[in-house]
């Protein structure tokens, strides 16, 4: 009776709140091990300690003075986190979505905290939040959304962490530790059925060789079949199918050297989720402009489509295209969010590797730690702009990037304990080539081009103890990066438009029939058109340089045992670049030039009753300057710097231990993000727009119960719920892409059977079936559509796992 009682409050304190999970089997973390953080170290009675590694060095959460959330292997398990994206939903104020209604890339990550972010995938556009992998900065979000099959922990920080993790990340980092090799041996496997015919497979061995040699070795594949129906072939489109895999070799040179070299990959062929028609603008005429393109008071590529390359096929001017094949128009809505007209498969596939060497000396009461990585991604993906069979928009890029970093970390104890300090040197090298081909109504364009990167960085911060309860901890960060950009930039002039589109031109076919261009307009040289393609920029390099110094301050305070009180202030700034889809008028290569967060924090963190229930609260004010947004201006989207904006929020995060075999947990965040200032150049943005992709309110809970313990096994029951709010999915506040506030809700059961070694558990994702916007894109001026994709459905499973 009294478990039925504490179950049922369970649900409902569950779905107010959520936070860091450490895990119902905790696991004690060996600090020779050098694993990373985030792992629970047991506590008799209460909850188990969570260790995280904000600060580059292993504390107490409760001791660290950032707004963090973090992840154990066995949390993340829990509430099936495939990927790097499924924890975003679980943590206060964070956003993390796959891009595929941007890029038609199921691998690439839309990442945005408290606010901050960024929504474009180029190359020649920086994240806003940084991607740690085994403490190896990831550059690309094409190809960030990260497979979970062999993780420790996931560490999620909130606010500027210029300091100690550098550029990138104004808006917060997020770390993502893999399982270390152990001195024991394991051997483990499991697999996975459920809806679409999914079939997961996992396999794990660690062995040590020796008592100073460990290797440990897992691979893993995903596979379902797609969710969605092309109508035009009888096609699916959203499934997955990656595969993946992880080496490493630890080895312990001495008692005080050791030596970690890892290699991992992934590998994925998927067609990602389908375009799907939300909007139509039907466009009736086209006006030309001297110095510029033709504006419409519809869709252009649709007007031109319709009424020049189909007259009479469509009708003539002014009048509403009918419902045939050969026309677009609103005869090509399905509504039905799981069937689509589109005929380019929004197609990802993507070849990812990279190598580790983490070197680590302890020298008295200093650590060394030195971090060599290489990274490597090949990707080709494509992407429906129309999701129909007209082709009046679709996108194909193939990405090749590798980066090389270099990082030295130097930690350690001073003066008897009254200071610890971390500084380090790094260096990142990147080199990328992108050639996007986007095919129009009119004409085909190749995008594209190549970027070297260089930067430096030095930064140090160290904690002075004054007091055994009070304790000041200032930093500074010092980076120099240059940029280079080697745009190459082509169209295509073909039959489409009976050779009459002029490239470098400021002139344009101005009605049906097509016609020559006015001479007066177009000097001599432009009034040729090379049918092989034309370059549209000058083939010249172009660079920018910064030097920026990056800031931070904390003060915490130990007002008892139990409560720590904290206030900090922190910058951060995110890369310039350059706009890469370049179209006909610009003169050159558009820059943008880096933008800036300034934040101020205030926390408390508590653990009370015994340490059976924990409770943390920050709330900030960020200041936000040179905001780089993704504007649609003329034919493409452009990255402008669009002015400056004010942040506030609030996190509380709570954990509660109510019996032994009961725990839950939750949380909710709150944003008002306004913009003080927005630049001409950003429009149509202005001070009134909402930020794209930010919520106002976000929330989660969850509880896990051990419903039987003893001679026949352990069953337990978790279930969790999330909820985000209303939000825009561009910058510029399309209502086609806006997305109403909604809740996911999941829930297993598991059983592990006597032995430890074998146990099974049945699930279920998305409970309620709620379909949500993950993306969009809209082109009303341009293509005359805005498309979509959506979340996956309800979806069930049962897996199987043995343990040696």
């Amino acid at each position: 009776m009294v478990r039925g009682s504490l179950l049922a409050l369970a649900f409902s304190l569950g779905s107010a709140a959520h936070a860091q999970d450490q895990g119902s089997a905790a696991q004690a973390q060996d600090q020779g091990e050098g694993g990373d953080g985030a792992v629970g170290q047991a506590r008799s009675g209460g909850l188990d300690e969570i260790v995280v590694t904000a600060r580059r060095r292993e504390e107490n959460l409760q001791d660290t003075p950032i707004s963090v959330t973090a992840f154990s292997s066995e949390a993340l398990e829990r509430r099936q986190a495939d990927t790097v994206g499924d924890v975003g939903r679980f943590a206060p104020n964070v956003s993390l979505e796959p891009a595929a209604n941007i890029s038609g890339s199921s691998a690439s990550i839309t990442t945005f905290i408290r606010g901050v972010g960024q929504t474009d995938f180029n190359i020649t556009v920086d994240p806003g939040v940084g991607l740690y992998y085994d403490g190896v900065y990831v550059a690309r979000t094409a190809g960030a959304l990260l497979d979970l099959g062999d993780v420790q922990s996931i560490q999620i920080l909130r606010g500027p962490q210029g300091t100690l993790f550098g550029k990138n990340t104004i808006g917060g980092a997020i770390i993502v530790n893999s399982i270390p090799p152990s001195n024991d041996f394991d051997l483990e496997g499991e697999i996975a059925t459920g809806s679409f015919n999914r079939l997961d497979a996992r396999g794990m061995i660690n062995v040590p060789v020796s008592d100073r040699v460990a290797v440990r070795a897992v691979v893993g594949l995903r596979t379902r079949d797609g969710y969605q129906e092309r109508l035009s072939d009888g096609g699916r489109q959203g499934n997955v199918d990656t595969l993946g895999g992880r080496i490493a070799i630890r080895a312990e040179l001495t008692d005080n050297f050791k030596a970690t070299l890892s290699f991992d990959a992934n590998r994925r062929r998927e067609q990602s989720a389908a375009s799907t028609l939300l909007q139509v603008s039907e466009g009736f005429d086209v006006i030309g402009e001297a110095g510029g393109f033709p504006v419409t008071n519809g869709g252009f590529q649709n007007f031109f489509w319709n009424k020049v390359l189909q007259a009479p096929n469509c009708g003539p001017e002014g009048t509403p295209a009918p419902a045939t094949v050969n026309c677009f128009g609103p005869h090509w809505f399905t509504n039905n969010i799981d069937k689509t007209w589109g005929t380019n498969r929004n197609l990802s596939n993507f070849d990812l590797w990279g190598t580790n060497l983490t070197l680590d000396w302890k020298i008295g009461s200093v650590d060394f730690k030195s971090i060599t990585a290489y990274r490597k991604t090949k990707a080709h993906f494509s992407f429906d702009f129309d999701g129909s069979p007209i082709p009046l928009g679709e996108s194909f890029n193939n990405i090749d990037q590798k980066q090389f970093s270099q990082e030295f970390q130097l930690t350690g104890t001073l003066f008897d304990g009254v200071v610890d300090f971390t500084g380090g040197l790094y260096y990142l090298k990147e080199k990328a080539t992108d050639n996007n081909l986007l095919t129009f109504a009119f004409a085909d364009f190749v995008s594209g081009g190549d970027v070297d990167n260089d930067s430096y960085a030095a930064y140090l911060q160290a904690t002075i103890n004054v007091t055994d309860r009070f304790s000041i901890t200032p930093g500074i960060r010092y980076t120099d990066e240059t940029k280079r950009f080697d745009p190459s930039r082509q169209v295509i002039a073909d039959d489409r438009t009976g050779g009459a589109l002029l490239l470098m031109s400021r002139c344009f076919v101005r009605r049906a029939p097509i016609i020559p261009p006015d001479p007066a307009q177009c000097p001599t040289p432009d009034t040729t058109v090379n049918p092989q393609g034309n370059q549209l920029l000058p083939a010249v390099e172009v660079q920018t340089k910064a030097t920026e110094w990056t800031p931070a301050l904390s003060l915490d305070y130990q007002v008892t045992d139990q409560t720590l009180i904290y206030a900090s202030y922190s910058k951060g700034f995110k890369s310039g670049g350059f706009t890469q889809r370049i179209l006909p008028p610009e003169p050159a290569a558009p820059s943008f030039a880096p933008e800036f967060v300034e934040s101020y924090e205030v926390g408390v963190k508590n653990e009370l009753f015994d340490r059976r229930l924990r409770l943390n609260i920050a709330a900030f004010q960020a200041d936000y300057t040179d905001i780089q947004l993704v504007v649609q201006q003329g034919l493409s989207p452009k990255v402008r710097n669009a002015g400056r904006a004010r942040i506030r929020g609030i996190e509380v995060e709570t954990q509660a231990k109510l019996a032994d075999f009961l725990t839950i947990q939750g949380g909710f965040g709150y944003v008002d993000a306004y913009y003080r200032e927005v630049s001409p150049t950003a429009a149509p943005v202005n001070v009134n727009s909402r930020f794209p992709m930010v919520p106002k309110w976000t929330a989660s809970g969850s509880f896990d119960a051990e419903l039987y313990k003893g001679g026949a096994g352990t069953l337990s029951l978790h279930g969790d719920w999330s909820y985000k709010g209303g939000h825009f999915k561009d910058s510029i506040n399309s209502p086609a892409l806006y997305q109403e506030g909604y809740s996911v809700f999941g829930a297993n059961l598991s059983y592990e059977l006597p032995g430890d070694n074998w146990d099974v558990s049945v699930g279920v994702t998305n409970l309620t079936d709620k379909r949500y916007l993950l993306g969009g894109y809209s082109e009303l001026q341009q293509t005359g559509a805005a498309t979509g994709a959506y979340s996956r459905p309800r979806e069930w499973f049962l897996k199987l796992r043995y343990r040696y």
